[in-house]
């Protein structure tokens, strides 16, 4: 899952009789968006976003209550578009600074988070129909996705936006500040009755009356040329009907525009943003479409990335990806720092030549043929630290740059172990490492007659629980001064090794043997547990049978531990949990022959066939690890309704991370360190059935 950050337009409007101020934002209105982090266009399928009953609004995506700015009270999503309107809350020092910045007229932005659950790429030559809208590809359609926050910001990218600051409302007969509402009430209109394009057009007229503009209460899309207000003589009776009519046709107008440019400029997004910010007609468009196709063709140097400063921390990054080879480098930079990474270094950036072009861009005057060397290995080194650098220089951070490619070296290091407990188990986030209890539900949860007095019964909480808690797993490690002065790259394979398989490995290690650990978990008493000769896992399905029988029988624990009639848990498994070996084959022909064993006859027929998804684990059966047995197997429901392991992630990150040890450069190589914060705890008993697998 991504986390998709697009930027909007903002509205504050004035305090109206000592009322909060409000904020209207036009989030979204259907089309392409350039999101950092994707390497393509993205549209938001808005049939497909989850919207929440309210989100906050932040400053700099700063999940603090000093860097909160309010919270919203309306959130519309109609398909064609997202708008969000709300109270400012905010009382710090940081959300005066902005409420202070919009009262001098600065024109804030939003930034809006939704998390990316699903995604579609749509590839060059096809197109795709989304929020009523046509786009040809190559883009990619986040097709389900969750609004989490918004943030404000002092500079946006989506030009379908406009922002309109308020300074004061209308006023009524007694000399005080009308509100829009109360605008309305006077004209005996009621607001529930308009259409959002009618109450943007109201609001037109309402800010017609004031000084300055003001806010509709309900926020709509405005087009991205400036719509003129209705205007009146003081006194004169606004004609409402004529209002609305210049209002639609102009929003039509625009929405024709924008619709013409992002066809035109189809697979140009940065094009289609900049024609629709500065309104640009048709012609214009296609002239710099022609432009932009005719310099795809032509061969590039790519000079500007090459020279430019701002550059230079992410071509040394990318170089150094490529001399490793790691895995997916095209998806981490784009085509242009490949290519400039590409042709400056030739897939030849060691850890010497690193060094000397972070300290040369640093301010060190030194030549890239000198090298580094026994003599002068500290100096280069503590101006690639930038710790002596003139004070014009100190563009590029060497333990930065060397951090972000650990961190890769790393990554690809973990996923080369066994992910088999991703699975079986649900994950969960922590906020810190004190131990977190949970309560099972009981028998008596279930539902009660209500009788004539209209008391209805509680429920109990049970008292079996379960605990888990995140904890710390950690390894140092350095390249060393030898291996800086001889260049040795392969140092790094200690870090994917070491660093990367070895996180991966720690948390194999704690999750099975907390999984095989299940003398009291999985028992008989419980009815989760089958032994004897007939529980082997064969193809003719007899130990299978029993296991589903166990299954259905499946009952939820009651709070005085007697098993309460009419409390089977109920549902189906979906997983065929295995060790290595020949069972592991055995699952796997359940799961796909359509008959049992050799049989070809319909009394033959295997109605167990792709039904429980086999899963296999060498852990299982390891020998290093308490409990493990060649025979044994389960048969698990889908951890979503219910795990028998939880693992828990400090903030919810899922994989370990390297960072830079903060020490000086004396102390004779370069100290990493790399942690992994998790944890991984027995949870619901229920999650399914073990059989032993033998008598």
């Amino acid at each position: 899952m991504k986390m998709l950050n697009f930027m909007a337009g903002l509205q504050i409007r004035a305090s109206e009789g000592g009322r909060p101020r409000r904020f209207s934002i036009l989030a979204y209105s259907g089309g392409l968006l350039p999101v950092d982090g994707f390497d393509k266009p993205v549209i938001v399928d808005l049939s497909g976003l989850e919207v929440p009953g309210a989100i906050p609004i932040l400053i700099d995506h700063e999940k603090s209550v000093e860097a909160t700015l309010g919270i919203t009270d309306q959130i519309n999503n109609d398909g064609v578009k997202i708008t969000l309107g709300g109270q400012v809350t905010g009382q710090s020092q940081k959300a005066q600074t902005v409420l202070a910045a919009d009262a001098s007229g600065h024109k804030w932005q939003a930034s809006i988070g939704a998390r990316v659950l699903e995604q579609e790429e749509i590839p060059a030559g096809q197109s795709v129909v989304v929020n009523g809208q046509v786009f040809a590809g190559p883009v990619i359609v986040a097709r389900r996705s969750v609004l989490r926050e918004t943030s404000v910001l002092p500079m946006g990218a989506d030009a379908t936006t406009q922002v309109n600051l308020a300074a004061k409302a209308a006023t009524n007969v007694k000399g005080s500040a009308m509100t829009f509402e109360e605008w309305l009430a006077s004209l005996k209109i009621d607001a529930a009755t308009l259409t959002p394009e009618d109450m943007a057009a109201m609001q037109l007229a309402y800010e017609s009356k004031s000084a300055a503009p003001a806010m509709a209460t309900a926020p709509a899309a405005a087009p991205t040329a400036p719509v003129a207000a209705p205007t009146a003589a003081a006194g004169a009776v606004i004609d409402l009907q004529a209002s609305l009519a210049t209002f639609r046709k102009q929003a039509a107008d625009e929405t024709r525009r924008i619709a013409d440019i992002q066809a035109k400029a189809a697979g140009f997004p940065l094009i289609a943003q900049k024609a629709i910010e500065d309104g640009w007609n048709a012609d214009k468009v296609e002239l710099e479409v022609l432009k932009a196709s005719a310099a795809r063709t032509r061969p590039t140097s790519f000079r500007s990335a090459e020279s430019s400063p701002e550059n230079m921390p992410l071509v040394l990054e990318a170089a150094m990806c490529m001399t490793r080879k790691l895995k997916n480098v095209e998806k981490a930079y784009s085509d242009q720092i490949l290519q400039a990474a590409h042709t400056k270094y030739r897939g030849a950036m060691g850890i010497k030549r690193l060094m000397i072009e972070a300290a040369v861009a640093n301010g060190h005057h030194v030549s890239a043929s000198e090298g580094v060397n026994r003599s002068n290995w500290q100096t280069i080194g503590r101006a690639a630290w930038g710790k002596d650098v003139q004070a014009a220089f100190s563009v590029v951070s060497l333990p930065g740059i060397l951090s972000n490619v650990a961190n890769k070296e790393l990554l690809e290091g973990y996923m080369q172990e066994e992910q088999t407990w991703k699975e079986i188990s649900v994950t969960k986030s922590v906020s810190d490492f004190k131990t977190v209890t949970s309560y099972r539900m009981l028998d008596d949860m279930e539902y009660e007659e209500v009788g004539p007095s209209g008391n209805i019964a509680g429920g109990s909480i049970s008292e079996e629980s379960y605990t888990r808690q995140a904890r710390t797993y950690a390894k140092m490690f350095s390249l060393t001064r030898t291996q800086i002065i001889n260049d040795d790259m392969g140092a790094f394979d200690d870090l994917r090794n070491r660093i990367g398989r070895g996180a991966a490995k720690k948390l194999n290690k704690v999750f099975w043997t907390k999984w095989l650990d299940n003398s009291t978990f999985f028992t008989a008493a419980r009815g989760n547990y089958i032994t004897g000769s007939t529980t082997t896992l064969l193809a003719d399905n007899v130990g299978l049978e029993l296991a589903l029988d166990a299954f259905d029988n499946l009952r939820t624990p009651a709070k005085d531990g007697s098993k309460v009639p009419g409390g089977k848990f109920g549902g189906s498994p979906s997983i065929l949990l295995t060790p290595g070996g020949g069972i592991s084959r055995v699952a796997e022909q359940i799961f796909v022959n359509q008959n049992i064993g050799s049989g070809t006859t319909n009394a033959n027929a295997n109605i167990h066939a792709g039904k429980y998804k086999p899963v296999k684990s060498v852990f299982l059966n390891d020998s290093t690890v308490s409990g493990g047995s060649a025979t044994a197997w389960y048969l698990l429901r889908t951890p979503s309704e219910a795990a028998g392991i939880v693992v828990s992630f400090l903030d919810g990150v899922e994989t370990p991370t390297v960072e830079q040890e903060d020490a000086e450069f004396s102390t004779l190589g370069i100290v990493m360190r790399g942690y992994h914060d998790f944890g991984c705890d027995q949870a619901e008993y229920l999650c399914g059935v073990k059989s032993k697998g033998a008598a």
